[in-house]
């Protein structure tokens, strides 16, 4: 005898349609348009031929949404790689690498730099490539303004852009 799931959730509570122009991942996305051709009655099997997926795949989506609402469509915490920064520590992180730009005077913070950063005061071992990846997912870039010399003088170069006006269109 099949094992009946209880629906605390129906198909026709949300116009999962509207709901996937908007969602931004597309894991979560593609769920969403499942589960509107679910919502239109279709067969697992059409479904699944039109999205390549196992009937049974579809069947697993309907019963999770049944089940759980709309938070089944997106992945549960623990899928892929974990970072090496703790979640508690990244305000704490983007602060330090702020810290460390405006305490250099001039020149700019490398990957190295920041991987140094991550190691010494985080314990999160990453190599100077890793940084990249590490800083887009919390929201930092690693380009930053054209740097300033240690030893630049403001005055000498206000003075410099007085004497030197920029030639006009067409004049030498």
């Amino acid at each position: 005898m099949p094992k009946i799931t209880p629906r605390n959730h129906k198909l026709s509570d949300h116009d999962f349609l509207k709901l996937s122009k908007v969602e931004s991942k597309p894991r979560a996305r593609g769920k969403l348009l499942i589960l509107h051709q679910l919502s239109q009655n279709k067969s697992l099997e059409g479904i699944g031929k039109d999205f390549g997926y196992h009937p049974q795949s579809i069947g697993i989506i309907r019963k999770n949404y049944w089940l759980y609402g709309l938070k089944s469509i997106y992945d549960k915490p623990g899928r892929g790689r974990k970072s090496h920064l703790a979640e508690e520590d990244i305000e704490a992180f983007k602060q330090a690498i702020v810290e460390a730009q405006q305490q250099r005077g001039g020149g700019r913070l490398t990957a190295t730099d920041i991987a140094r950063i991550a190691k010494e005061d985080f314990n999160a071992a990453y190599t100077p490539k890793g940084i990249y990846g590490l800083l887009d997912r919390i929201g930092m870039s690693w380009v930053s303004a054209r740097s300033k010399h240690p030893r630049v003088d403001p005055e000498a170069i206000s003075q410099f852009k007085k004497l030197h006006k920029p030639c006009q269109a067409g004049h030498p």
